[in-house]
């Protein structure tokens, strides 16, 4: 039961690389920020509003999420939001592509 519940929880990170999330998010009402992934994954750091915050990796039972306490990133699949001071102000963010 344990490691069906570590499965679960681990299982939004699992198919998810650095590569994969770092980028510009242009959110749903025009917000926008940068995401750069550490190689582990275990830190990102935001880029927002032209300043920088370092974000630690958050157990989530879904998706996966990085946060200091001010601000947290979540995300899955292609969808995210960003979350400060634990309100929502930016959401149905979608990572843009290069061309």
């Amino acid at each position: 039961m344990l490691r069906a519940l570590v499965l679960v929880l681990l299982s939004g990170m699992a198919y998810a690389t650095p590569n994969e999330i770092t980028g510009s998010y242009q959110c749903k009402g025009g917000a926008s920020f940068y995401v750069t992934s550490s190689a582990d994954m275990a830190q990102v750091r935001l880029r927002v509003d032209g300043r920088i915050y370092d974000l630690d990796e958050q157990r989530k039972a879904s998706g996966a999420a990085w946060g200091n306490g001010e601000w947290l990133w979540w995300t899955k699949g292609s969808d995210s939001f960003l979350e400060r001071n634990d309100i929502i102000v930016a959401q149905d963010c979608l990572k843009k592509s290069v061309h």
